[in-house]
């Protein structure tokens, strides 16, 4: 594997690791926010938002690794889709294909 692919790799440890901490500060927030208010409105509020900030997470998730499908011109759509529903598993995949183009281009590197 090359230098690209490691890089990659460490791009998306990173950014998996900033998204699950922010999707844990976002929603302690808004349970913390549920419970000093007396209103029942304000708890289904924010039940409703705890449910929508892992998916928005996941979104923005998906935006990155279709930038990179774009730049490295991998066929990696359905690592999309597996990040829209569970981004750790969308991203291994990607990475999966991120791997697998590197090593067939260097199988064909040698081929040659």
């Amino acid at each position: 594997m090359n230098n690209n692919a490691i890089e990659i790799i460490g791009k998306y440890a990173l950014l998996l690791s900033a998204l699950y901490g922010l999707d844990i500060i976002l929603n302690l927030n808004f349970v913390s926010f549920a419970f000093n208010q007396p209103s029942l409105q304000n708890l289904t509020y924010t039940k409703t938002w705890t449910y929508i900030i892992p998916y928005g997470l996941n979104l923005i998730a998906a935006l990155y690794i279709n930038s990179d499908i774009k730049s490295l011109n991998i066929k990696a759509k359905y690592s999309l889709l597996l990040t829209l529903i569970y981004r750790p598993i969308g991203i291994v995949l990607f990475l999966l294909y991120v791997v697998n183009n590197e090593l067939t281009s260097q199988q064909e590197l040698k081929n040659i």
